[in-house]
């Protein structure tokens, strides 16, 4: 299904702003990096430089130059070291493009996908393109986790709010049984924590497939052609680099749902947590811990995205980890 039926409100809103020459110079477009945001992100592209009467066609040339991010008058930018962050080099380079002069004399566009993975020194470089647009020149943030953005730069941008697609395979896969795990914690022994951080790796395990089946299908569709000793490679690269990805969104709900316990250990109101309609979960943990016990746990959540990033076996950072999560009464 096309994104711009699944978010037929969102849409519209964007269409009208076009026909009407009232654009923002930037939106903050909140969905899936990999998908529902990234559809609707090519798809508002379509209606900037589209060549039909009726946009977007999804046929003429430039349309099909959005679909393979080939755009001569658009620039895409997306985590690429190995720490998955945006560097501030890059964005220099984007805010430089942004101030020349559009190749074909209409729009120049910039893409951020997974905004989030800006560091503070590549957001306030961003932030001073944001106050000071040039003309005709829009910018795209892309990400599911828009509370990690400067509030300088989301007050700069209009948002744009998308429910999650149903093309989001590989999201499917994990969000609901890391639910079920979160909810069995903490884990009430030694064997217990084995269990649960056993279930995690198979849980990751699976994205990862979904993950390669799709990389897989995009690079058979590419134009691109790669030999089959590059392939492989180009592979296991993108899967990797898509697959930290999906740990970092899975280590952001861990740390949310151990300081939503905190929050509840120290009697905060409820209307602040994150996970509200799990409350009462919440509350039955939260009983367990002392607001030392719930800060050591935020701690060990901390430490396993330090560990990941350190090219530790993903099965023993978990093991070790779930370990110390044990709540020993």
């Amino acid at each position: 299904m096309d994104t711009t039926d699944l978010h037929t409100e969102a849409w519209e809103g964007i269409r009208n702003s076009c026909d009407a020459g009232r654009l923002a110079h930037a939106y903050i477009i909140v969905g899936s990096p990999r998908g529902n945001a990234l559809q609707f992100a090519e798809s508002f592209l379509k209606l900037l430089y589209c060549e039909s009467s009726e946009k977007p066609c999804n046929h003429c040339t430039n349309c099909r130059l959005i679909d393979s991010h080939k755009h001569v008058d658009t620039l895409w930018l997306e985590p690429q070291s190995k720490a998955r962050k945006i560097k501030a080099d890059e964005v220099r380079g984007l805010v430089h493009r942004m101030t020349q002069t559009s190749f074909e004399g209409g729009w120049k566009a910039g893409i951020l996908v997974s905004a989030e993975c800006m560091n503070v020194n590549s957001a306030n470089i961003l932030l001073k393109t944001l106050e000071e647009p040039p003309p005709k020149t829009i910018l795209l943030l892309l990400t599911d986790s828009p509370q990690s953005l400067l509030p300088t730069i989301i007050s700069r941008c209009q948002k744009i709010m998308l429910s999650k697609g149903t093309n989001d395979a590989a999201d499917t896969v994990w969000q609901e049984p890391l639910m079920e795990i979160m909810r069995e914690f903490p884990p009430d022994g030694g064997l217990d924590a084995a269990r649960l951080a056993g279930r995690l790796k198979s849980i990751l395990d699976t994205v990862k497939t979904e993950i390669a089946y799709v990389v897989e299908e995009e690079l058979g569709n590419n134009d691109e052609a790669l030999d089959e000793s590059k392939l492989k490679d180009v592979l296991d690269a993108r899967t990797n680099a898509r697959l930290k990805e999906v740990q970092s969104e899975v280590f952001r709900i861990m740390l949310d749902w151990h300081r939503d316990i905190l929050l509840l250990v120290c009697r905060a109101d409820a209307e602040h947590l994150v996970f509200p309609d799990e409350q009462s979960v919440l509350e039955g943990q939260a009983l367990r811990h002392t607001q030392a016990s719930a800060l050591q746990a935020i701690q060990v959540v901390e430490g396993m995205v330090r560990r990941v990033d350190r090219n530790i076996p993903a099965a023993q950072i978990f093991d070790e980890a779930f370990r110390k999560l044990v709540k020993r009464l």
